[in-house]
């Protein structure tokens, strides 16, 4: 009966250790497989390949159509803001929303919505817990983290952008005017 007992034992044995075995083989493929795919989803542009006019997002191929409609759609009327600048919740009101700020504009298509906010809501920021939603840039402790010394004189305006950033209705916020070039 022991050695009956034995073999018994020792070939459950075998058969939890072979299924562990494959068990663990498929966890670390599946695991690969997956870190694979999302470093191919969220890999930078190389900086080769940034674009020359110098944005202030590093949009993948993915995402470039999807800056192109924001800023055909939206940079028509005013400069258009990086999405870092408000956050996610915002976007997200704003494109539904046909009355904006007090103008009505013509709501996006589904189509080219959903490619807009693809991009926008990867390249904006999350809302960090009790933050107020903020619908004016002067609400935004990104845009105020952005510009810890800057005074403005009167409220903060989306077409006010220009005095500062001097390309920024070519969607450039990194060049300067001069008296900022060399503040930090």
């Amino acid at each position: 009966m022991p050695r009956l007992r034995r073999f018994f034992a020792r070939r459950w044995w075998n058969a939890c250790t072979s299924r562990f075995s494959v068990g663990l083989l498929t966890v670390l493929l599946w695991s690969s497989l997956l870190g694979w795919g999302l470093a191919q989803t969220t890999i930078l542009t190389p900086p080769s390949e940034v674009d020359p006019a110098g944005t202030v997002d590093v949009v993948t191929d993915r995402y470039r159509l999807g800056q192109q409609f924001y800023l055909e759609n939206c940079a028509t009327c005013h400069v258009g803001l990086p999405p870092a600048v408000m956050p996610s919740q915002t976007w997200a009101d704003l494109l539904q929303d046909n009355q904006h700020y007090g103008v009505e504009i013509q709501p996006l298509i589904t189509p080219t919505l959903q490619i807009v906010w693809s991009y926008v809501s990867t390249y904006s920021r999350p809302i960090i817990q009790r933050e107020r939603v903020p619908y004016r840039l002067s609400q935004s402790r990104y845009f105020k983290a952005l510009h810890p010394k800057v005074e403005f004189a009167e409220p903060v305006a989306v077409n006010g952008c220009i005095t500062c950033h001097v390309n920024a209705r070519q969607y450039d916020y990194r060049t300067l005017a001069p008296e900022w070039q060399d503040a930090s």
